[in-house]
């Protein structure tokens, strides 16, 4: 069933908002990485371990920013598709995208029976 007009724009809000969260997250995560340096993490005088935990952590830091940043590039795309008029069908098969999915994951590109066929056919490979 196609998203009604209701729906639509409830999720378009739900897709700036997190577009908002995320771009505050960001803004946060880069000053903090950007204090965090190893020198400061590990001490003046580090041992291995203290390397180590300081570089887990630098890691930990940019794994973060990287998903975040991915994941406002998802949020892009769906608003770009929202203002192509795709939003909410599959890429897949094109049938429509359930409305509880898209609420759950507003980024959403395939319906929930084609993103389970993608991801078993990955799991394979």
């Amino acid at each position: 069933m196609p998203l009604t007009h209701e729906q639509a724009l409830e999720l378009v809000c739900v897709i700036e908002e997190r577009r908002a969260a995320l771009l505050e997250e960001l803004r946060k995560d880069m000053g903090r990485a950007r204090a965090d340096n190893m020198e400061e993490l590990a001490g003046p005088a580090p041992d291995p371990g203290d390397e180590s935990v300081a570089r887990n952590i630098v890691e930990l830091d940019h794994a973060e920013v990287t998903r975040e940043v991915g994941e406002l590039r998802q949020l892009d795309e769906a608003r770009r598709r929202f203002d192509e008029g795709s939003y909410g069908n599959c890429i897949a098969c094109g049938a429509d995208i359930d409305y509880r999915r898209l609420r759950v994951h507003p980024a959403a590109i395939r319906c929930i029976r084609c993103q389970e066929k993608f991801e078993e056919e990955r799991m394979v490979e």
